[in-house]
C-alpha cells in the first residue's frame, strides 16, 4: 500500500524550502519512504506475531486433542472389556443353569425322601403289595 503526502503538507514542505518545489519533493519523498518502511515493518512484526501466536496456539492444543491412534487405542481397550464381561456373562449363566439342575435333584430327593418315610405312604405301600 503507497502512501503519498496530503497536498497541503507538501506546499507547507514547499514553503519551508523556499519555494522549491526540487527540494520539497525529494524531502516529501524521503518521507513517504519511511512511512511506506515503517507500514512493511509492522506488516512482517504482525505476520511474525501471528504465526508464532497459530504455532503456540497449536502446541498447546495438540496436547489436549486427541489423535485418531489414541482413540483407535481407547476403543480398543473397551472392546477388550466388552469382550471379558460377556465372557463373565457367560460363565455365570453356566452356573446358573448347573445351581438351578442341583436345585431340582434336591427337591426331588427331598421329595422322595420325605415320601418314602412318611409312616402313611409305608402303610399305602404295605396295603398296595399285599
Amino acid at each position: 500500500m503507497s502512501y503519498s503526502i496530503p497536498r497541503d503538507v507538501f506546499q507547507l514542505l514547499e514553503a519551508a524550502f523556499n519555494h522549491d518545489r526540487e527540494k520539497a519533493e525529494v524531502f516529501a519523498k524521503a518521507i513517504e519512504g519511511s512511512i511506506q518502511a515503517i507500514e512493511n515493518q509492522a506488516d512482517e512484526r504482525i505476520t511474525h506475531k501471528k504465526e508464532t501466536l497459530k504455532s503456540e496456539l497449536y502446541n498447546e492444543l495438540r496436547g489436549e486433542l486427541a489423535t485418531k491412534e489414541f482413540v483407535r487405542a481407547e476403543i480398543s481397550g473397551v472392546r477388550a472389556e466388552i469382550s471379558e464381561v460377556r465372557a463373565g456373562i457367560s460363565e455365570v449363566r453356566a452356573e446358573l443353569k448347573q445351581n438351578a439342575f442341583l436345585l431340582k435333584m434336591l427337591i426331588g430327593i427331598a421329595v422322595f425322601g420325605l415320601t418314602l418315610f412318611n409312616p402313611a405312604f409305608v402303610k399305602l405301600v404295605e396295603l398296595v403289595m399285599k
